[in-house]
């Protein structure tokens, strides 16, 4: 049974404090003079008005034994009764007649077959879409209190509940079985053997977790989505199931073994596991481009180190570089332009290396000017080149909007991912004849 602490079946708190005392257990006059009028005697006024203050906060009749000391003083004190008037009924008859004058006090109907039939509507049809067990009680719950009925013990919401989302469910897994093939199911039904030598049944592997993002890890994902893909495209059989009760279904699966599976009855076998097939596809294409994210994140923060570490290198470049350009700014603030002033411009050139080398060392400095680290990027990523291709190529990619420029992009870079010129040749021939 589900614990009543998951739903929102109202209960009683066993500490109060002083405040939440007086704003929700102070009878208003309205209600002192309902109870005089409909009852005689201390100790009946009592417990009418104590009844009414649970009901209204409860939505039902709790046992008088659960309500806490706190309430019943607090209400004694209110009404300013001795302390010898206890809570309690002499009389069923007379707790039972309080009961229906609070009920049409407060406009409330008992709970009868016409509420039970409304509750059963509404959580047959919230079933379709949810499965969570307290979540549909809490359905029941709303749909009562809406039209005006007492709520029934949590049990009885209990077993309700249950009954519905089973016959619910049925219709699901047997809907589902119908338009599979016989050899597919047995297909999918032989996951839950175990085979030699690894003692393990494919259903394990079904339940796989990610690992940490390294390269051999991203190998092992793109080998067990491989895998999942050999099972089927599962989506078209799952298209009458939500996506919160295929959630629910591959959690339940999840959770059990090969021979607990193997118990349960074949419609709802096949669909928890197929419902598990397709989670664990989903979740595996999330965790390839997660891992992907976090490679690519950590490939461009060693390119970032690896120029700071540059930067600091040419430090003594850049120095010498400014030492030589001043010498030949005074050259030519001093001298006119001429052949000997070129002569002097190559002499004040010739320490250094001579022009070549240093227009060299000036475009490898601009080559990383306004902190451009992606020259860099190379290096760290050339070992990942392949198994990125393999994921791209495994990967379905599709645009949300009618812009498809990324798309045709990726699927340029795919289609020449086996070539390993500088450039592209064709590339380069459009890119000239558009200018």
């Amino acid at each position: 049974m589900t614990s009543i602490e998951r739903t929102a079946y109202p209960r009683l708190k066993r500490y109060f404090t002083s405040k939440e005392l007086t704003k929700i257990y102070t009878p208003t006059k309205s209600e002192i003079a309902f109870a005089y009028s409909t009852s005689k005697g201390q100790s009946n006024i009592f417990n009418l008005i104590v009844l009414l203050k649970a009901f209204q906060r409860l939505g039902y009749f709790p046992k008088l034994s659960e309500i806490p000391n706190s309430i019943i003083n607090h209400i004694r004190g209110c009404l300013k009764m001795p302390s010898e008037i206890v809570l309690g009924y002499e009389n069923n008859k007379t707790m039972y007649r309080h009961r229906v004058a609070i009920r049409e006090y407060l406009k409330v109907n008992a709970f009868d077959k016409n509420a039970r039939h409304l509750a059963v509507l509404a959580v047959h049809e919230s079933a379709k879409v949810m499965d969570n067990h307290a979540d549909l009680i809490n359905v029941a719950i709303g749909e009562l209190i809406k039209q005006r009925y007492e709520l029934p013990g949590f049990n009885t919401l209990d077993r309700l509940v249950r009954r519905i989302r089973h016959l619910v469910n049925q219709k699901i897994f047997n809907f589902l079985i119908r338009g599979l093939e016989q050899e597919y199911i047995e297909y999918i039904n032989s996951l839950l053997d175990s085979y030699p030598p690894e003692k393990r049944t494919p259903f394990n592997n079904l339940k796989q977790l990610p690992k940490r993002p390294t390269r051999n890890h991203l190998n092992d994902l793109l080998v067990h989505l491989t895998w999942l893909e050999t099972l089927g495209n599962i989506k078209p059989f799952l298209d009458q199931i939500t996506a919160t009760k295929i959630q629910h279904f591959a959690a339940e699966a999840k959770v059990l073994t090969a021979s607990e599976m193997k118990a349960i009855t074949l419609p709802k076998r096949i669909t928890i596991l197929l419902c598990l097939i397709y989670s664990a596809q989903v979740q595996t294409r999330d965790n390839l481009i997660e891992m992907f994210l976090k490679k690519m994140r950590s490939i461009h923060n060693k390119a970032k180190e690896e120029l700071e570490k540059l930067r600091q290198k040419q430090q003594s470049t850049l120095e010498k570089l400014l030492g030589v350009f001043t010498n030949v700014l005074e050259i030519f603030v001093d001298e006119p332009i001429n052949t000997e002033v070129l002569g002097q411009v190559n002499q004040v050139f010739a320490p250094a290396g001579g022009a070549q080398q240093l227009l060299n060392e000036c475009e490898a400095v601009n080559a990383y000017k306004g902190n451009n680290y992606l020259p860099l990027v190379w290096r760290f990523y050339k070992s990942h080149r392949r198994v990125f291709f393999q994921l791209l190529s495994a990967l379905k990619f599709s645009s949300t909007t009618s812009e498809q420029s990324v798309v045709d992009a990726l699927k340029f870079l795919i289609e020449n991912s086996h070539r390993r010129g500088e450039f592209i040749k064709d590339i380069a021939v459009a890119i000239m004849v558009r200018t």
